[in-house]
Order: structure tokens, then sequence, then C-alpha cells
């Protein structure tokens, strides 16, 4: 019977004091699978990096970087450079990871694939159901045990395994990013012929965020990347047109127009109950439906102003 190989788990971390400790807790109980942990710091002044330091004694596996000002891709970069595992497991502060969750990926990886856990929403609230599945869930396919596929670039917060070899084949995460950079690093992989593999026993469970201005800026920060990276493109493109053509009507309204009105309207239902009917199927008659449409126009906007700012930002150098 051949011997698992070593798994190194690399997490960057930036102020995650609060988060970190169910992280590193759910980690402990994954040994011997895990050989190392290494947790690269940005540059933290919340108390993490003393909660780092007391956790150092009780988990010997664990190795502390610091990169003060690290993007997320330099993060991940750094820590399985510092990391002697072949295989490596790249992780979200803030994640939870299920029983097994090391030993399930470094199962389903291999030389040319790579393994990518489940994402579950820690979801406590109406408003948490509603983002969650918005994220998460949302027209993803429901015959497979997670969204992967052609079409479908996995975040961060999925996890992924992967050998050192793919790692550097591909040259790494693109550091200069920061935000986005998973999504460039998984499209790397397959246009360089990695396959990614779903693994729904690698369960990992990710708190949404908890109020709407914790969400605009994570979408926002989502848009920003995807202009800096040139990633999906065409979805920003067509939510610009549909908002736009909603504001014309909207003035035309303002103007006087009956007709515009009445187009804005049904144009407005239209688009948002699409997404509260295949919410319904997923949720049921929950709380959480009313928070629908509102997370679904605020993501749009959010997205929209991110992919701007993101877009002068290119091509400004």
């Amino acid at each position: 019977m051949t011997e698992p190989q070593p798994v190194a788990v690399v997490v960057p971390v930036l102020n995650e004091a609060e988060s970190l400790p169910g992280l590193l807790a759910d980690l402990k109980a994954q040994l011997p699978a895990l050989a190392e942990l290494v947790v690269v710091d940005a540059g933290s002044h919340d108390g993490t990096r003393q909660l780092l330091d007391g956790e150092k004694r009780r988990l010997p596996a664990l190795l502390v970087l610091e990169a003060d000002g690290a993007t997320p891709g330099r993060g991940r970069n750094e820590g399985i450079a510092a990391a002697s595992a072949g295989l490596v497991v790249t992780l979200d502060a803030g994640s939870r990871v299920g029983p097994g969750f090391v030993a399930a990926l470094a199962a389903a990886s291999g030389p040319r694939t790579v393994s990518v856990g489940v994402a579950e929403a820690d979801a406590r609230t109406a408003f948490d159901r509603a983002v969650g599945w918005f994220t998460l869930r949302a027209f993803k396919p429901r015959d497979r045990p997670g969204p992967v596929g052609a079409e479908f670039l996995p975040a961060g917060r999925n996890g992924f395994c992967f050998t050192r070899e793919a790692w550097e084949a591909v040259g790494g995460y693109p550091p200069e990013l920061p935000w986005g950079e998973d999504k460039l690093f998984v499209r790397a992989l397959r246009e360089a012929g990695y396959e990614l593999a779903a693994v729904p026993e690698a369960v990992v469970r990710w708190r949404p965020r908890r109020s709407l201005g914790e969400l605009y800026r994570q979408y926002r920060n989502y848009g920003h990347g995807d202009a800096l990276g040139r990633v999906d493109r065409q979805n920003e493109l067509v939510t610009i047109a549909i908002y736009a053509a909603g504001t014309v009507l909207a003035v035309l309204t303002l103007l006087g127009s009956r007709l515009a009105g009445a187009l804005l309207a049904a144009g407005a239902a239209a688009y948002l109950s699409v997404f509260v009917l295949a919410a319904r199927r997923a949720l049921g008659f929950d709380r959480a439906l009313a928070w629908v449409p509102v997370v679904r126009v605020l993501v749009d906007v959010a997205k929209v102003h991110g992919f701007l700012e993101g877009t002068l930002r290119r091509r400004a150098g």
C-alpha cells in the first residue's frame, strides 16, 4: 500500500484574530495527514500574531511567516515556497473545515489533478442564508457534488489541493493582484492541462458577510480584481448595460413618460423574480427570500463599482 504524501496547508492572514482560532482547531484534528501548517501574516495589528505565537507551542507543525503588505497571492506563494511537502492545500482565513478534510483532498489529487473542496455557507440568520445561497448555490448545477465545471472558476474559499510541480508549472499565484488571484491561478492550471475534481467529503464551511456594508465591499473588491485580472468581463458589461437601460428609463419616468415607467417596473420585476424563484426552490418559503432581491441589486452595483475602478486602474498602469 502506497504511503500517503505529506501535505502542507497554507493560509494567508490579515487581522484574523477573531476567526483564526476555529480554523486552527479544525486543522489540529487533521493530523497526521497535515504535515505542515504555514500561516503567512500580511501585517496584522489585531492580535493575530500574538495568537499564532501562542499556538506554535501547542502545534509543532505550525510555521508563521511575516510578509507585511503582502497580497493574498504573494502570501500563498511565500507559504508554499517555505513548505517542504509535495502536496499543498490552500485555504482562506475565516473558513472552517470538516473532519478528514486534508486527507480527502490529498487522496483525490494527482500529478495532473487538482482537487477542490465543496463550500457550504455557515448561515446563522436570514440574511446569511440569502447571501450564502447567492454566493455558493445560485444557478449552480445540482447534479454534481460541487460547482466545478468548464464554465466555473471556484473561489479560494473552497480549498484547493495541488502538487508543488503544478504550482511551479504555472508560475504560482499572481502576486500583484489585491483580489481575484485564485481565479487566475485556477485558469492557468486549466490552460496548462490540469483537471479540477470536486471532493464532496472535503467540506469547507464559510461565514457569509454579516452586513450590507461588508457585502458591498466584498463584491466591489471582486469586481476590481476581475477588471485587473481580465476575468468575467462579459458578465460585468452585461450588468452595466442592464442598469444603464434602467437608468435611462428612470430618467424618462421622472420626465413624465408613463411608458418608460411601465417598462422600468416590468423589467425590474422580471429581472429580480428570476432570482427569487430560484432561491425559493432552494430555500423554500424562508425569511431569507425577502433579502434575495436586495442582495442581487447590491451585488450588481458593488461589482460594477469595483469593475469600473479596476478598469481605470489597469488603464492607468
